[in-house]
């Protein structure tokens, strides 16, 4: 019987099938978890595929050439192999190691609630690519020694509107009516509420009008504006209350990350 594939060898169809089990990403690291005595379980969030878990094998020796590039908050290229079980890095290399950001205590651990953050909201394998960019911008504001405050509250309503828990700012979430410059709410059921309805729901908490008019601004994406700013840190308090608090509620448990942040923000 003749070859049905007269131009293929078998060497040819291993390197097809090899191909086919490669796929790259760009990714950044959100977590590790040390397995066994050499290799790491990492936690990656990538533009193309979402939230993956793959291992990273002999990456704690010290002669390994992925260790440098899968280093918590590193923006790296992978070239990743499927199997049956975690799907295993072949190649990896820095698109950005945030170095600066690495030299602020509090940038650090801005950095970590963010990749907290983003491991608790994202589900698996599921493309999320302005998510992606959202939280490269994030770092990259980080490292330029942006305040972390902002930068916080930047991300956290960027990524809430991405995956759809944006809280309502604009009307009151109780009877609909049009949010006036006055003491208002906020209730943790999805925004603001009028002082009416503050009166009457025990979830909401009142909200004071400068700290309303900063969270519009952030929603609104006016960035370099509010870097210009001289918000006092009250305001800033209030807003990561408000926000903490409503996120807790989302993911159904509070941030461990959150709270080594503000633990460093009293020092």
């Amino acid at each position: 019987m003749s070859d049905p594939n007269p131009d293929t060898s078998p060497q040819q169809d291993h390197h097809e099938e090899r191909r086919a089990r490669l796929y790259r990403v760009r990714g950044i690291v959100l977590r590790r978890m040390d397995l066994g005595e050499a290799d790491r379980i990492v936690t990656i969030f990538t533009a193309e595929r979402g939230k993956l878990r793959v291992v990273a094998k002999g990456v704690r020796r010290t002669s390994s050439k992925l260790a440098g590039h899968l280093e918590p908050f590193c923006a790296t290229r992978l070239l990743i192999a499927r199997t049956r079980g975690l799907d295993i890095v072949s190649q990896a290399e820095t698109i950005e190691h945030f170095s600066h950001l690495r030299q602020r205590e509090t940038s650090i651990a801005t950095a970590g609630y963010l990749a907290e953050l983003l491991d608790a909201l994202l589900a698996d394998d599921e493309q999320q690519e302005a998510v992606y960019e959202l939280a490269y911008a994030s770092l990259r504001l980080l490292d330029e020694g942006r305040d972390p405050s902002l930068v916080t509250h930047v991300f956290e309503m960027g990524l809430l509107r991405q995956l759809g828990y944006r809280p309502e700012l604009g009307q009151c979430v109780g009877c609909a009516a049009e949010i006036l410059p006055e003491q208002n709410g906020f209730s943790l059921d999805g925004g603001v509420v009028c002082p009416n309805c503050l009166r009457v729901r025990p979830d909401a908490t009142p909200m004071s009008v400068n700290a309303l008019k900063l969270m519009r601004s952030i929603d609104r994406g006016e960035i370099e504006r509010l870097f210009s700013l001289r918000v006092p840190q009250p305001i800033w308090d209030e807003i990561g209350d408000l926000l903490a608090r409503y996120i807790a509620r989302v993911t159904g448990r509070e941030s461990s990350a959150r709270r080594v942040l503000e633990a460093l923000r009293l020092e």
